[in-house]
């Protein structure tokens, strides 16, 4: 058997439910226990300390983090020399949030630099996104998955998922957390009691996807008692004649660093005297399984797929079209099954077009770049339309000034959300940090001088004073951002979002603020 003919049988496209092996392949980042030999390392500088505090919890690795996190706090408040965390990091930090998890954070996030040799590899599985993947599952930290799919929902640890609207297409299921949300990172004993004890509720979540996708197990070990729990409870749900049925669905990349091609054969997993059978392949080479499933391709764009559904499963409960669905009267007694029909495509930009032309991403963007389509000629429909669904994805201001510059009308509600001086576009962080800024002669300045670290020098940018920034200066800054990291506003490792868009609003506020009267 071939790996062409193992996709051939997939009766849709797989989701991957990936493992560290992943990310310790293309950013080179630790395992668990080189996490956890790190941090014992900060607390005592001894080459058995991480021995020592595995000892004590007899090889338990959870509780060995447990035992870890506490002498690391308490060193991490009583030593500044062992922090790394930047200004950001510290404020969460006094906000009450844990110095283990957040240095943890920081560290991978500090990590994740993409291994040039992997980079056709990557770019294999970068290009599966759109039409020959349904979506990840992963219990990794860091953010390689959404870097890469940078188009995917993403939802962080097990309240997010289980108590959220699952589409099964063009998402990410973070089960143990993420590095954008270090209080979600499952890594000690007490988080591990909490995610077993709540597993039933996950196993249930993710049933659907396990009976109707195949699964494509990559970047672990079956022996890794983790994964076994959740395949463990998964699995206890389905009925014994449906488990000859997964052979086909489930499949094992066993990875085999001196092997040249790849070998396929069946593997055989007991889950609590439950037999699973699954394909088993081992292969080195990651790129030759990305070629094999680019030729399972979905009939519609993944991502489009789930606003579909999405917008499918609010209107049957509450009855509202979404932005991309428009029902006509159902109730009409000439309508019937047969001559009912769902057309997708692009309509003309009248009212719902402008309701579904763009994204938060997208309107940030088009601050910048003036990026809307030809059809598209009123501000004031932009403001009217697309405005207030926009509005509703962001908890903050959403910068308004260009399109209120450019509408013919006026619009006081809106104008009203526009902070009143520059200050009010700013957080407490940056204007703490405002002093580090100080030594530059303006913000061009700073940038030219850091850019090399572009996450440090975005943070840095809003952070100088008012009299050292325009709007020339951020808009050359913008462009050269843009240029050279085209996809950096949906990022999560080229820098923090937040500060960008930040950036972005500072600049619209700047160059449009006083241009509507």
């Amino acid at each position: 058997m071939t790996l062409q003919e193992v996709v051939s049988r997939f009766n849709t496209t797989p989701f991957l439910f990936a493992g560290s092996g992943i990310t310790r392949r293309y950013y080179g980042l630790p395992t668990w226990e080189k996490l956890l030999q790190h941090f014992a390392k900060q607390v005592c500088n001894d080459r058995f300390a991480y021995n020592a505090y595995k000892s004590r919890a007899n090889g338990d690795l959870p509780l060995t983090a447990t035992l870890i996190q506490k002498d690391y706090d308490a060193a991490w408040f009583a030593t500044p020399s062992i922090r790394t965390l930047d200004e950001y990091g510290l404020a969460d930090v006094e906000s009450g949030k844990d110095p283990f998890k957040m240095e943890i954070a920081a560290l991978l996030q500090r990590e994740s630099v993409q291994i040039q040799e992997f980079s056709s590899e990557i770019g294999k599985l970068r290009k599966l996104a759109e039409k020959n993947l349904s979506g990840v599952i992963t219990t990794n930290y860091d953010c390689f998955f959404e870097e890469i799919f940078s188009e995917y929902k993403v939802y962080v640890g097990q309240d997010n998922l289980c108590f959220s609207s699952l589409q099964g297409f063009a998402e990410i299921y973070k089960i143990h957390g993420s590095v954008t949300m270090p209080e979600t990172i499952v890594i000690n004993d007490d988080d591990y009691t909490v995610f077993r004890e709540k597993g039933k509720y996950l196993a249930a979540k993710l049933m659907t996807i396990f009976m109707e996708y195949p699964i494509i197990f990559i970047g672990y070990s079956l022996g890794d008692s983790n994964i076994r729990k959740i395949m463990e409870d998964i699995v206890a749900c389905i009925p014994e004649d449906k488990l000859k049925t997964l052979q086909e669905r489930f499949i094992y990349i066993d990875y085999q660093a001196d092997m040249t091609g790849y070998d396929i054969s069946e593997y055989t997993l007991d889950l609590n005297g439950k037999r699973v059978a699954m394909t088993r392949i081992a292969i080195q080479d990651f790129g030759i399984l990305y070629d094999a499933l680019a030729a399972k391709v979905a009939a519609i764009p993944v991502k489009m797929l789930r606003r579909f559904k999405e917008d499918l499963y609010t209107f049957a409960l509450t009855q509202e079209p979404g932005t991309i669905l428009k029902v006509s009267a159902l109730d009409n007694p000439q309508l019937s099954e047969d001559n009912l029909v769902i057309s997708i495509g692009f309509p003309e930009t009248g009212e719902k077009g402008y309701q579904r032309l763009l994204d938060v991403n997208g309107w940030y963007h088009n601050i910048v770049f003036n990026d809307l389509p030809a059809s598209v000629h009123s501000y004031d429909k932009l403001l009217e339309l697309t405005y207030p669904g926009v509005r509703r994805e962001v908890s903050g201001y959403l910068p308004v000034c260009k399109y209120l510059a450019l509408a013919k009308e006026h619009y006081p509600e809106i104008e009203a959300t526009i902070p009143k001086s520059f200050d009010g576009f700013l957080v407490p962080t940056n204007r703490k940090s405002r002093s580090s800024t100080l030594k530059y002669k303006s913000v061009l300045d700073l940038w030219n001088q850091e850019k090399t670290d572009l996450k440090r020098a975005i943070r840095l940018l809003p952070c100088c004073p008012e009299e050292k920034i325009t709007a020339d200066d951020l808009e050359l800054i913008l462009l050269e951002l843009f240029k050279q990291a085209p996809t950096i506003l949906s990022s999560k490792t080229l820098c923090a979002p937040s500060d960008l868009k930040r950036i972005i609003r500072i600049y619209d506020y700047l160059k449009w603020g006083q241009k509507k009267t």
